[in-house]
C-alpha cells in the first residue's frame, strides 16, 4: 500500500477539536429532546429506532440491560484478548523501520482499551476515534487515541459522508484530514453509510422485557396475594353502614395483622387466585434473553448453562468466528487511518505495516506431533530443524554421537560409535539394545565356530544325497545318521551355549586359545 507524495495527507492538526464540552450530543427524539425515566426510556413507540439522529442514545440505553451488557462483554473481551502484532508491509529496511516505529508508538498507548471501546462499533454501526498528534520537529507522533460518542457524528443522506456536530456547526461539518479513526459496520448495500448495528436488533427484547416487567409488578400485585372478603347481613340505613365500616377495619386488620375480632354477623373469606391465570414471565424473559444473546453473539449457548459439549463446541465455534472478524476489522481501520498517516509523514515511500490479532485459539501440538510424526515414519522424511523451532517454539540443535552401550562379553573392538546425527529415519523409536545372546551368536557366525563344529554332520548328510537312488534309499541313510552319535565338538558347543544363554552376566565369549568358545 503506497502513496504519492501529491496525495499523501498534509501535516495534522495537534490540537483537540472535539472535547465533550464543544460536541452537540443528540438525545432523544431530536437535537434538544430529553430522556424519561427508566420505565418510559426506551418511549412508548419503539419505532423510532428506524435509523434516526436519536437512535444512538436509545441504543446507549439498551446497553444498560444486564443481559446486553454480558454477551456484548464477552464479545469485547475477546476480541482484545489476544495482543496486537505490527509486522512490515515489504521487505525493504525502511519497511521494518515503519513497523517497529508504528509498534512502539502504539505500545505507548492503552491500545487494548482503545480497541474494546472501538469495538462497540459492532452495536451502534459505527465508532469514532480522534487522534492528537503531536509535531516533534520533522516528524509526527501519536500522543492518544481518544474514541468519541457516536452521537457526535450524522452521515450525509446524499454523499453518505460523515459530518461532526458542534455548537458551532450544529447541522454537522466535514471531518478534518487525517483526525479520525472510523470503524463501520459491513453495509448491506452501497446506498447505505454503514451497515446497521447489532443493537437494532437487541433493541427489541429488551424494549420488551421492560415494558413486560411493569405489566408482570401489577400482576404479582393483583393476584400474588390472596383476595379477602367479608360478607354481611343484608341491612340497609345507618346500621347497614356502620356493620360495613366494620367489616372494612377487619379487612385492613387481617392483610397487616395476625389476629383480629369480628363482629357478630361478619363473615371473612379468602378467595385464592389460580397459579397459571395470566402466563409465565419468567419463560418470557428466557425467550428475550435468548434472543438477545443470538444477536449479540451469534448464539445462546455460551451464555448461559445447560447445551451439551457438543453443542456448545459448536456454539464456542460461532463466537470465535465473529470474533475474529471483529479483531481483523478494528485491525484494517487503524492501518487505513493511523497506520498509514504515521508511514507516510515519517517514513515516505516505505510500505504501510500490517495490523492483527490472533484470535483463534493456540493449536493442539500435542495432535501436531503425531501428525508429523506418522507422516516422517510413512514417507520416511524428516522435518527441517526450521520448521520445528517454528511449530514447537525453543532453540534446537543436532544431537551429540553417542556410542552404543558395551555388551557383556563382546570384544571392545566390537563396540562401535554410532552418529546420532547422521541421516536416518526421522522420528523412528530408538533401536533397542542388543542382547547378551546376540553378541554369541554374532561370535559364532563371524568365526565360523559353529560350521567347523557342525562339519562332520553336515558331511555325512551331503553324501547321503549324493549317494541314494531314490527316496526310500535316502529316508534310511538319514535314519542310519540320526542313530550315530552327534560329533563331540558340536555336542560341546551346544551345551555351553545354552549355559551362557542362561548365565548372560558372566563372559560369554572369550578370544583367548585361539578363538575358541571360552570355558563354561
Amino acid at each position: 500500500m503506497m502513496m504519492d507524495n501529491e496525495t499523501r495527507p498534509a501535516r495534522p492538526e495537534a490540537g483537540e477539536i472535539t472535547p465533550p464540552a464543544l460536541t452537540l450530543q443528540i438525545e432523544g427524539g431530536g437535537v434538544w429532546d430529553q430522556t424519561r425515566p427508566w420505565m418510559e426510556e426506551l418511549g412508548s413507540d419503539p419505532r423510532v429506532l428506524g435509523g434516526g439522529r436519536g437512535s444512538t442514545r436509545l441504543l446507549e440505553i439498551t446497553l444498560g440491560d444486564p443481559k446486553v451488557r454480558a454477551c456484548l462483554g464477552q464479545r469485547l473481551d475477546a476480541g482484545t484478548a489476544a495482543p496486537l502484532e505490527v509486522k512490515p508491509g515489504g521487505p525493504m529496511r525502511r519497511d521494518r523501520q515503519a513497523a517497529e516505529d508504528l509498534g512502539e508508538q502504539l505500545a505507548c498507548l492503552e491500545i487494548d482499551r482503545i480497541t474494546r471501546e472501538l469495538l462497540h462499533g459492532i452495536w451502534f454501526g459505527y465508532a469514532v476515534a480522534e487522534c492528537i498528534w503531536e509535531i516533534e520537529g520533522s516528524r509526527v507522533r501519536l500522543a492518544d487515541l481518544r474514541v468519541r460518542a457516536p452521537s457526535v457524528l450524522r452521515w450525509d443522506p446524499i454523499t453518505h459522508e460523515p459530518l461532526l456536530l458542534t455548537r458551532q456547526t450544529p447541522s454537522g461539518q466535514p471531518l478534518p484530514p487525517a483526525k479520525f479513526v472510523l470503524l463501520t459496520a459491513p453495509r448491506v448495500h452501497g446506498g447505505q453509510p454503514h451497515g446497521p448495528g447489532i443493537g437494532n436488533w437487541a433493541f427489541w427484547p429488551v424494549w420488551l422485557k421492560r415494558f413486560a416487567c411493569s405489566s408482570w409488578a401489577t400482576a404479582l400485585e393483583r393476584f400474588g396475594i390472596p383476595l379477602a372478603t367479608a360478607t354481611v347481613r343484608n341491612r340497609t340505613g345507618e346500621e347497614a353502614r356502620h356493620e360495613m365500616r366494620e367489616a372494612l377495619s377487619a379487612l385492613a386488620a387481617l392483610a397487616s395483622g395476625t389476629s383480629l375480632v369480628l363482629p357478630e354477623g361478619v363473615e371473612l373469606n379468602v378467595i385464592e387466585s389460580s397459579r397459571r391465570a395470566g402466563g409465565d414471565y419468567e419463560i418470557f424473559v428466557r425467550d428475550m434473553d435468548r434472543m438477545i444473546a443470538d444477536a449479540v453473539i451469534g448464539q445462546h449457548g455460551t451464555a448461559e448453562i445447560g447445551p451439551h459439549v457438543g453443542t456448545g463446541e459448536v456454539h464456542m465455534k460461532i463466537l470465535e468466528r465473529l470474533v475474529t472478524a471483529d479483531a481483523r476489522r478494528c485491525a484494517d481501520a487503524l492501518r487505513r487511518s493511523v497506520a498509514t498517516w504515521l508511514t507516510h509523514w515519517n517514513y515516505p515511500g516505505a510500505a504501510v505495516p500490517l495490523l492483527r490479532r490472533e484470535t483463534a485459539p493456540p493449536e493442539d501440538l500435542k495432535a501436531r506431533s503425531e501428525r508429523d510424526f506418522n507422516i516422517a515414519r510413512a514417507s520416511g522424511l524428516r522435518p527441517a530443524r526450521e520448521y520445528i523451532e517454528d511449530i514447537y517454539g525453543g532453540v534446537w540443535e543436532e544431537a551429540p554421537p553417542q556410542a552404543m552401550p558395551p555388551v557383556p562379553g563382546a570384544h571392545a573392538s566390537e563396540t562401535q560409535s554410532v552418529n546420532m546425527s547422521a541421516p536416518r529415519h526421522a522420528l523412528a523409536a530408538p533401536t533397542p539394545p542388543a542382547a547378551p545372546i546376540d553378541a554369541l551368536v554374532s561370535h559364532l557366525i563371524e568365526d565360523d565356530i559353529a560350521t567347523t563344529a557342525a562339519a562332520p554332520m553336515t558331511a555325512a548328510f551331503e553324501a547321503a544325497l549324493a549317494e541314494a537312488t531314490s527316496l526310500e534309499d535316502l529316508r534310511s541313510r538319514l535314519e542310519a545318521i540320526e542313530q550315530t552319535t552327534p560329533p563331540a565338538a558340536l555336542a560341546s558347543l551346544v551345551g555351553r551355549a545354552d549355559f551362557a544363554a542362561g548365565v548372560t552376566d558372566a563372559p560369554l565369549v572369550s578370544r583367548a586359545g585361539g578363538g575358541d568358545v571360552g570355558d563354561g
